[in-house]
């Protein structure tokens, strides 16, 4: 019974990390070719509370990834280039293992929308779900598969900025 416990654990972690590097492997942005470099990242959310009832959450090295964890997607982008840039838009596919988390994403300067089907995006209150029967409901925030970011400015040669986003582990 151990040993199908630990392969189970093994598998789900497997099948974490490979969405993750999927994820990152799927980040697609429009700018400048060449113009801008990105990074990724993926944090676990921990909590503790202390004596005094206060409740802290702190991100680390995501390590072993089970059902109902948080992770908070970082990304960074940097223009490498030797003039403004703008017109940066980033799309982040949301890993099949895991739901958004509403209200999470985040990014300065940036216009934030949403997708149920990965190719249409719109503002989180006018998304909607239709299913095959044909009746449609107002999108939640669980029926998301992407993520798109729009960065409202020029990022300055040498800039960085970065945008986030909160998934929970299914």
């Amino acid at each position: 019974m151990k040993n199908l416990k630990e392969n189970h654990m093994r598998n789900i972690w497997k099948a974490v990390l490979l969405s993750v590097m999927v994820m990152f492997s799927a980040v697609g942005a429009h700018a400048e070719e060449g113009a801008i470099r990105f990074s990724n990242n993926a944090f676990k959310q921990v909590i503790s509370k202390s004596a005094d009832g206060s409740v802290q959450y702190d991100y680390v090295e995501p390590g072993l990834v089970l059902p109902d964890d948080v992770i908070l997607y970082e990304i960074v982008f940097e223009n490498i280039s030797t003039q403004d840039v703008s017109n940066i838009v980033v799309n982040n596919p949301i890993a099949n293992n895991s739901s958004y988390r509403g209200s999470s994403a985040t990014g300065d300067s940036t216009e934030i929308t949403f997708s149920v089907d990965g190719k249409g995006f719109a503002s989180a209150d006018s998304l909607t779900v239709k299913d095959k029967t044909g009746r449609v409901w107002k999108a939640k925030p669980e029926d998301y598969t992407a993520i798109r970011w729009v960065y409202k400015k020029s990022l300055k040669p040498g800039a960085k900025s970065k945008v986030t986003y909160k998934t929970t582990i299914k």
